[in-house]
């Protein structure tokens, strides 16, 4: 399937309910449907990146932490 994408103008008049969803055309439908499922799995990915970051963010910070406890034990 080719990645088409609603003009923003569609979109914005589609939300504030100015259109009814019937009249929008097949093809329009189903790149909107297409382009909302691309979004929501990069949505996923870019969650899941985001909180890896910040779990390592958080281990880096215990480990400075257990070494300085280390360091003033000497």
């Amino acid at each position: 399937m080719k990645n088409r994408v609603i003009d923003d103008h569609v979109l914005e008049t589609f939300v504030a309910q100015k259109y009814h969803w019937k009249s929008l055309n097949h093809d329009q439908q189903m790149a909107m449907a297409v382009e909302l499922m691309r979004h929501r799995y990069m949505e996923r990915k870019l969650y899941n990146f985001i909180e890896s970051v910040i779990e390592d963010k958080q281990a880096w910070h215990k480990y400075r932490d257990l070494l300085v406890k280390e360091v003033s034990k000497l």
